[in-house]
């Protein structure tokens, strides 16, 4: 049986389910789900997107040692539906940013 990929998700659950979803919109929320599912989502975002910590205080209004201590360790990690809620927000800011071509 050959593996199934995260590529391959979108794909099988229309087929599956017989819904009509967009498929590229489906495969953002599995790559958003996969960075908010990381040891360290913060870091990840700051590697993929260049989002750091003072970009991070100003996107969510965030007090600034609050933020450096979700990007200095795993301990202090947020909860999950925290992670969540900033990996969406910081998608929204990397897009705007993209399309601005910064």
């Amino acid at each position: 049986m050959p593996k199934v990929t995260r590529e391959d998700i979108p794909n099988w659950f229309q087929k599956k389910t017989s819904f009509d979803v967009d498929i590229q919109e489906l495969q953002r929320a599995a790559e958003l789900d996969h960075i908010a599912c990381a040891d360290e989502p913060m870091k990840l975002m700051r590697k993929l997107w260049g989002l750091g910590p003072r970009e991070m205080e100003r996107l969510l209004g965030a007090p600034a040692r609050t933020v450096d201590q979700w990007y200095a360790t795993r301990t202090s990690r947020p909860p999950s539906w925290v992670i969540r809620l900033v990996v969406e927000k910081a998608a929204q800011w990397h897009a705007k940013r993209v399309e601005k071509g910064i």
